[in-house]
């Protein structure tokens, strides 16, 4: 049973514990409609490994959008929260889940690159905030995911070594890092990296479709 082999887990939200991508997809198509521009066909690529800062400056800079970065954050926010509030759901046995870790005593924190109103918005609204004992965002590291520094600040405050702490990802670069980090890894199936799964499956300790899988 994985539950007696660790102490403490660490979830991606956008993807891996809320199934969202669709939404940020839907997001991006309006955000560039508005400025009679299709989505750069590289453009999904370049920002999945930013946090929201720094996938605002990148879309100013590179697509020569006229608004100050923290415009575009307000922006975008203003575009999904309603998603997030009302339509974003978890992933099948998400909730499950979390209610085995609590059974067993073990710590609950999440890693991502999200902003933090969004990430409190959509866990509130399906009434799992208080599930979760630590929260870590990307931008208190100034790293990507491609390193594992976010992983291991989340661990650190929930006081668990990276080999008694499962990480689930849904993106491969961060399945990378954790798993090189010393960390035990659960990849989740999305349809956004649906490119990446076979990697995925080759690389992380666990590869499942449904946290109902891992309970």
């Amino acid at each position: 049973m994985i539950f007696d082999d660790i102490d403490g887990v660490i979830f991606d939200l956008d993807g891996t514990f809320i199934d969202s991508m669709n939404v940020w997809h839907e997001v991006d198509l309006e955000f560039f409609r508005r400025r009679n521009m299709d989505i750069p066909p590289e453009y999904k690529d370049n920002i999945k490994k930013m946090p929201f800062d720094a996938a605002a400056s990148y879309t100013k800079e590179a697509y020569g959008i006229k608004e100050s970065v923290e415009e575009i954050i307000q922006e975008w926010h203003d575009l999904s929260i309603d998603a997030y509030k009302y339509h974003v759901k978890l992933k099948a046995g998400a909730k499950e889940f979390l209610e085995e870790c609590k059974k067993h005593d073990i710590k609950i924190g999440y890693a991502t690159a999200s902003e933090d109103s969004l990430c409190k918005t959509v866990l509130q609204a399906n009434g799992v905030f208080c599930y979760f004992d630590e929260k870590t965002y990307v931008n208190e590291v100034s790293k990507d995911k491609s390193e594992p520094d976010v992983y291991l600040l989340c661990a650190k405050k929930m006081n668990v070594k990276p080999g008694r702490c499962l990480v689930c990802e849904d993106i491969l670069f961060g399945i990378q890092s954790a798993k090189k980090a010393g960390f035990i890894t659960c990849g989740m199936y999305d349809d956004a990296s649906a490119k990446d799964w076979e990697k995925i499956r080759q690389i992380a300790d666990y590869s499942v479709r449904s946290f109902k899988e891992i309970i």
